[in-house]
């Protein structure tokens, strides 16, 4: 039996996550934040980790709880106000691919870092209908402190229900920081969308979901129905 377990903002949906920071460092006056420093210190990591990289590393200094949190909330209040005005974009192409593994009969699991993947989630479910939950089996996100603790709930939870039955895991992420929580637990990790994944120990890296033959892909990563 097979799983795939799913990384959400960046992979599923293009969410405005980087946007929201970028505004709430501005309202606070810290400055030197970019892509590339959200991509690398920040992006698929839990807000407050996210947060105390930005303060730490941007103000060069250690700070307090209070001011992580203070920079967390601001941030977190600025994307939901970003998704309830609908600037997110959903990626079809993953989805679809989605639905045809589960076809197959492969487990999906939702691992985002971030709680606030569910408020989206029922967003899309009022605009559009789109029941984005039920292409999961299992969801474990916002369930640890860091990504790898969320995903290491993913592998327990389908150790726990699947037992011995599961036998390859396939982790797919945009950003750096889950490609290496997956192979610091020994699993495989597919890249979405960014060739230099591969740079961090992504298994293979896939650059458009669109198309892809299932069957061919999994034998490329070492994996079968």
């Amino acid at each position: 039996m097979l799983g795939f377990v799913w990384d959400f903002d960046g992979v599923i949906v293009e969410t405005p996550h980087e946007k929201a920071w970028r505004i709430a460092c501005e309202r606070l006056g810290i400055t030197g934040f970019t892509s590339n420093f959200y991509h690398e210190y920040v992006s698929g990591k839990p807000r407050l980790e996210g947060a105390w990289n930005i303060l730490s590393k941007l103000a060069n200094r250690s700070p307090s709880q209070t001011e992580v949190e203070t920079l967390a909330s601001l941030k977190t209040n600025i994307y939901l106000e970003l998704i309830e005005r609908g600037e997110y974009q959903l990626r079809t192409d993953v989805i679809r691919f989605i639905q045809r593994a589960r076809q197959e009969g492969i487990i999906q699991v939702l691992a985002s870092a971030s709680r606030n993947v569910h408020r989206l989630i029922e967003v899309e479910r009022k605009k559009s209908g789109l029941e984005l939950a039920v292409l999961f089996d299992i969801d474990v996100s916002g369930s640890g402190a860091t990504k790898k603790e969320v995903f290491k709930n993913a592998i327990e939870k389908l150790k726990e229900i699947f037992h011995e039955d599961m036998e390859c895991i396939l982790f797919f992420d945009d950003a750096p920081s889950g490609i290496l929580a997956a192979k610091s637990l020994n699993q495989k990790a597919i890249g979405c969308f960014h060739r230099e994944l591969l740079n961090y120990g992504a298994d293979a890296v896939i650059e458009d979901f669109s198309n892809i033959p299932l069957q061919e892909f999994l034998n490329k990563v070492g994996c079968k129905i």
